[in-house]
């Protein structure tokens, strides 16, 4: 990931700097700084991913919690909004959207892992039939 971090860095760089006819700087400090950005990208990943989870289920909504350091992000789909719920091996996808969509706009995924699974992938079952896939 490093060396992947670091010519990203290095040739975006080069393509700005020819594109908007910029002065370029020396080699060498464009290469200190996208072997700097590389390290930063990739030797500190927990910063980049998210720490925690949730599940809430309510009467009529599903919703989804990410922590992320700063921040937590929410998702929630009321029952009647479910276009379509997807299970594989990892857990469910309740998505409000077509898939394209929910993956750039957000889903509610229930991990396989968590001990409530059954009980919600049973509940879920009752609100929209579960689409599954191998």
């Amino acid at each position: 990931m490093f060396f992947v971090f670091s010519c990203f860095a290095f040739g975006f760089r080069w393509i700005v700097d020819i594109s908007l006819h910029w002065e370029r700087e020396s080699t060498l400090r464009a290469l200190i700084m996208a072997v700097a950005l590389g390290g930063l990208f990739a030797f500190r990943p927990q910063r980049w991913f998210p720490r925690g989870a949730s599940i809430i289920i309510g009467d009529d909504f599903i919703e989804g919690r990410t922590q992320y350091n700063w921040s937590t992000f929410k998702k929630r789909i009321g029952r009647e909004k479910i276009k379509s719920i997807s299970e594989n091996r990892r857990g469910l996808c309740v998505m409000d959207r077509n898939k394209f969509a929910a993956r750039m706009l957000g889903f509610v995924f229930v991990p396989a892992t968590i001990p409530e699974y059954q009980e919600i992938r049973s509940e879920l079952a009752q609100w929209a039939p579960i689409q599954v896939k191998s």
